[in-house]
């Protein structure tokens, strides 16, 4: 066993195993000494004390001809069957498995609930493509950036005052910026370095545990030094695409032929997104870091929502991740919540038994709006402000003037990280490079127009 193995396995919340897996090769054996570090405590253990129930891959291997392939329909789920999902999930997961062109599904661990299809989930079609699986926030997705704010004696409290708001449209000139992300013109562009609603966030966080300090080097994670977490997509930019490709397609049904005009026009509106969000976590990170007295060098970048097109089994295929991050780009950062651990992860293997995608996150358990009549009797928002859990090591501070908002994403409405990521390990397709813990958690101080459209 690895020396990171070793310290791996003695994080606390974690229940302890010798258990070993079926694999091969170098990364196989890290798989193999890591596969206790994500099971959770609490959960049904058999009698040699670990999970009785291993993770499954289902699939329905039924036939569906597209053009003169034949190719196979399936419904993938890469999660454990102790692993808590939503039926309604699953039950879009399988929908949308149906819909004409659409070749293979695959459910992460993180699936939840969406609007048109499920959250936490890759869609692989060929010829067509389905705009609305996206979602508008196309390009969301996480940014990881140096600084040099010491890990330890940080004074985050000091730095959190001088912080102050970062939710008005950035005074700077984005013109450069816009220039290196090759950026069109266009009324969104005073949303540039401004965070959003809902789940999105700026974070300061520390390494809680390097698991294996040759990737941890490679990335540019230095132990010594806070981190900057990004989480945030292509603001009203995105979603006026969306809106835009709606009315152009009118009539044509969710299935849009990729090489018509409205799929042209879609696919060329879709990319713009995708810069303006590479751009926004950009400079939201230079606003956070320079605003807590640092400066942020970009380690990884990372979305979850977009689409691309790839040649799979000599078909030219089209992936739809939505809140999904990419198995074949490298390094992915993983966040939990604001009360838990995010993940640093290496993706293994060719990608193609799990769609080429992974989990983007934990994944939400409890409706936003189910949050808040929950919550309110057992916590003060004041409490939700700040973060002390011994077992995880983590002490935070959370900066959120929405009231509705601090209750709707409290960490019990997510899923166990932990969880999310032990599925993956367990089947193989990621090793853990290292464990980060938040400080400073920014959502919004609620006072000002983020310039979103």
């Amino acid at each position: 066993m690895t020396r990171q193995a070793a310290e791996w396995r003695r994080l606390p919340g974690f229940v302890h195993s010798t258990r070993r897996t079926p694999t091969s090769g170098s990364s196989g054996r890290a798989v193999c000494d890591l596969w206790s570090a994500c099971r959770p405590l609490g959960r049904h253990v058999g009698e040699a004390g670990v999970d009785a129930r291993p993770p499954v891959m289902i699939e329905d291997t039924s036939k569906q001809s597209i053009g003169s392939a034949m190719v196979s329909s399936k419904t993938s789920h890469l999660f454990s069957q102790g692993t808590w999902v939503d039926h309604q999930a699953t039950l879009q997961l399988g929908k949308s498995a149906e819909f004409p062109g659409m070749v293979h599904v695959f459910g992460m661990p993180d699936l939840h609930v969406g609007k048109v299809g499920p959250v936490g989930a890759a869609f692989h079609s060929v010829d067509v493509i389905y705009p609305e699986l996206v979602g508008g926030d196309i390009g969301c997705g996480m940014h990881l950036g140096a600084t040099d704010i010491p890990a330890r004696g940080h004074a985050v409290q000091k730095r959190l005052r001088r912080l102050g708001s970062i939710d008005e449209p950035w005074s700077g000139d984005t013109r450069e910026l816009a220039a290196s992300h090759d950026l069109d013109e266009s009324r969104y562009e005073r949303g540039l370095g401004t965070i959003g609603g809902g789940n999105h966030f700026a974070e300061l966080q520390v390494v809680h545990e390097i698991a294996d300090a040759e990737a941890a080097s490679r990335i540019g994670i230095n132990p010594d030094f806070a981190l900057v977490l990004i989480h945030s997509g292509s603001r009203g930019l995105g979603q006026s695409v969306l809106e835009s490709h709606l009315g152009e397609s009118a009539g044509l049904g969710r299935a849009v032929p990729a090489d018509s005009n409205a799929g042209r026009s879609y696919i060329a509106g879709h990319e713009q997104a995708r810069r303006f969000a590479r751009a926004n976590r950009e400079l939201i990170a230079h606003r956070f870091a320079e605003g807590l007295g640092s400066k942020s060098s970009p380690l990884l970048d990372v979305g979850h929502n977009f689409l691309e097109q790839r040649e799979i089994g000599g078909a030219r295929t089209w992936i739809h991740r939505k809140g999904a991050a990419p198995s074949d780009r490298g390094p992915v950062v993983i966040p939990g919540s604001r009360g838990t651990w995010s993940f640093v992860v290496e993706p293994l293997g060719d990608g193609s038994r799990n769609g080429f995608s992974l989990a983007h996150g934990a994944g939400r358990k409890i409706p936003r709006g189910h949050c808040r009549e929950k919550f309110m009797d057992s916590y003060t928002r004041e409490e939700l402000l700040s973060v002390n859990d011994k077992k995880l090591d983590i002490k935070s501070h959370v900066v959120c003037g929405d009231r509705d908002l601090v209750f709707e994403e409290h960490p019990k409405a997510y899923k166990d990280i932990r969880q999310v990521i032990g599925d993956m390990v367990d089947l193989g397709i990621i090793k853990v490079v290292a464990v980060l813990k938040p400080v400073l958690t920014y959502k919004t101080s609620g006072t000002a127009d983020d310039g979103d459209g």
